[in-house]
């Protein structure tokens, strides 16, 4: 406090004018900081207008992947309930009791077109040795001469 006694009126006024300037610039350079909605330039304006778009942006491809995710997990849940249906039919097949009768070759051709169109339709229930024709026998084909 004893430096502060050293100070003249004169160097007071000198010290409060250099605190207004530099208040006065600060406030030039952000007027919010001194309280004003002084926005000439529309700097605030443009700044939110442009956090808006990026929030709807954001929003909008949200949206598109909560719909892509659920539209995945349909896809697998479906893929799942097709397989697990499939695999039950095959097996009630293999254990009927006229599993293994032999079929007329006509319609083991026929049987085995309409598996191919459906292969052809939905892939994703096939597995792959169904579509490259490698697939053994699991309809037993009659011979014409026994």
């Amino acid at each position: 406090m004893k430096y502060l006694r050293i100070i003249t009126p004169t160097g007071w006024l000198i010290i409060a004018a250099v605190a207004v300037v530099m208040f006065g610039l600060t406030g030039l350079a952000r007027p919010s900081f001194l309280g004003l909605k002084f926005d000439p330039f529309g700097i605030d304006a443009r700044k939110i207008d442009r956090l808006e778009s990026e929030v709807s942006v954001l929003e909008r491809e949200a949206a598109g992947n909560a719909e892509i995710a659920s539209a995945t997990q349909t896809f697998h849940t479906r893929e799942v309930v097709i397989r697990e249906l499939s695999r039950n039919a095959e097996i009630d097949a293999r254990k009927a009791h006229d599993a293994e009768t032999p079929l007329d070759p006509d319609r083991v051709a026929r049987i085995r077109a309409a598996d191919h169109r459906l292969c052809i339709v939905a892939p994703v229930i096939c597995p792959d040795s169904d579509l490259a024709g490698s697939r053994t026998d699991a309809v037993p084909v009659a011979d014409d001469a026994g």
